[in-house]
C-alpha cells in the first residue's frame, strides 16, 4: 500500500463499486487523466465513508460492525507516529469540520463542532510539524489556528447556553 493509486486504477475501482463519474469522451478519450486523481480519490473516499456509515453504528452498544471496521483500518495504517498517518488524521478532521457546516444554515452546535474539529486538526498539525523538525513559526501558526477555532467554538456554545438559560427562566412560551 505504499504506492499511490493511479487515476486509472481509482476509476476502475469506482466503476467496480458503481460510483465512477461519467467522463466526457471528447475530453477524456483515453480515460481519466493524472489531473483527475484528486477528484477520484474524493469520490472513493466519500463512497467508502458512506458505506461505512451504513454498516457500522458507533451509537449502538456494542457498536455494530465498528470493531471489525477498525481492525481492517488499523491493519492498513502504518505506525502511530507516522507523518502520513498524522496528515491523514488532520485531513479527516478538516473534512469533518466542513461536513458539520454543510447545511445552508448550520446550527450553532454544528458550527461549534466544526470549529472543534478544526482546532483538533491544527493541534495534530502542530504535533506533526514538531516531530518533523519544522520551525517554530510553522508550529505556532498551527497552534494559533487551533486557539482561534477553540475560541470560536467556546463563544458559540456560550452564546447558545445563555439563550437557553434565558428561555428556561422565562418558562414555556404562551400563546
Amino acid at each position: 500500500m505504499r504506492r499511490p493509486a493511479s487515476a486509472q486504477t481509482l476509476y476502475s475501482a469506482l466503476a467496480d463499486l458503481g460510483a465512477a463519474p461519467k467522463l466526457d469522451a471528447r475530453q477524456r478519450p483515453d480515460g481519466p487523466k493524472r489531473t483527475d486523481t484528486a477528484l477520484l480519490l474524493g469520490i472513493l473516499l466519500a463512497k467508502t465513508e458512506l458505506d461505512t456509515a451504513r454498516r457500522a453504528d458507533p451509537a449502538q452498544e456494542p457498536p455494530r460492525g465498528l470493531t471489525q471496521l477498525l481492525a481492517g483500518y488499523c491493519s492498513a495504517i502504518t505506525s502511530p507516529a507516522d507523518e502520513t498517518r498524522l496528515r491523514l488524521l488532520s485531513l479527516r478532521l478538516v473534512r469533518s469540520a466542513i461536513e458539520a457546516t454543510l447545511d445552508d444554515d448550520p446550527s450553532p452546535l454544528s458550527r461549534a463542532a466544526g470549529d472543534c474539529a478544526l482546532a483538533a486538526a491544527g493541534l495534530i498539525d502542530a504535533d506533526r510539524l514538531t516531530r518533523t523538525g519544522a520551525g517554530p513559526a510553522a508550529v505556532n501558526a498551527c497552534v494559533d489556528t487551533a486557539t482561534q477555532s477553540l475560541t470560536a467554538a467556546t463563544t458559540g456554545v456560550n452564546a447558545l447556553t445563555a439563550i437557553r438559560r434565558h428561555h428556561t427562566r422565562r418558562g414555556p412560551a404562551r400563546e
